[in-house]
């Protein structure tokens, strides 16, 4: 296994010309995004995620990528989405934070820079990080409510800091026009979600655990 290790190996990797030759003039643009554009990713431990923005996504155009499966597992490859044009532009209204994160953490490998200059509609974007934020509450009180220990508490509330941060950046671009620039940006306005609930006993992770689940319902009700 030859795994790539940063972008600019995968940049001058064959990859660009083997996704221009697979998806010939149906190919818009190929690109580099989500969590291994993000700081603290570990190209030892996950996979780099490509999209695609294709003119056409019939289930035939996107088999054709099949035929590369086995060797982008190999160099710790993972393909994601694959869209149209006509397809975004329905989507802008249901999926503007996935767009706007597209927008300013994507590097493309061939094709145009996606979603270059894009700017959500805030009542849009407003819906959707209320949508999912919400959600992510319900879950977090769910699992609370049944966790026996307190390791299990500690362990629900890093997993849901982890979750809801892509989030957190939605809520940023509300607050502010603009869309943070790492993780400190986020949490300096959000500090009381940075961390997970400790303690030295299970009582105080209890009493943690409540105010980390306070915080994050301010943050929905500030929205």
């Amino acid at each position: 296994m030859n795994k790539l290790l940063s972008i600019r190996e995968l940049q001058k990797s064959k990859w660009p010309g083997l996704l221009q030759q697979t998806f010939g003039d149906n190919l818009v643009s190929a690109f580099l995004h989500g969590e291994c554009l993000m700081e603290g990713f570990d190209a030892l431990r996950s996979p780099w995620t490509i999209s695609c923005i294709l003119k056409e996504s019939r289930a035939a155009e996107i088999s054709a990528v099949r035929g590369l499966s086995k060797q982008a597992h190999n160099e710790n490859i993972m393909f994601r989405h694959f869209f149209t044009p006509s397809e975004i532009v329905k989507t802008l209204d249901e999926f503007p934070l996935d767009y706007l994160h597209i927008a300013n953490k994507s590097i493309a490998l061939c094709g145009i820079q996606p979603f270059a200059g894009f700017i959500p509609q805030k009542d849009s974007l407003r819906r959707q990080c209320f949508r999912e934020l919400t959600g992510t509450s319900f879950l977090l009180r769910q699992q609370l409510a049944n966790a026996e220990k307190a390791k299990d508490i500690v362990r629900i509330c890093s997993e849901t800091a982890k979750s809801v941060l892509p989030l957190l950046y939605g809520a940023y671009f509300l607050k502010t026009g603009n869309y943070p620039e790492n993780h400190k940006q986020v949490y300096d306005m959000f500090p009381q979600l940075n961390g997970v609930p400790n303690g030295r006993n299970a009582e105080s992770i209890e009493k943690a655990s409540a105010r980390f689940a306070e915080a994050l319902d301010e943050i929905i009700n500030g929205i």
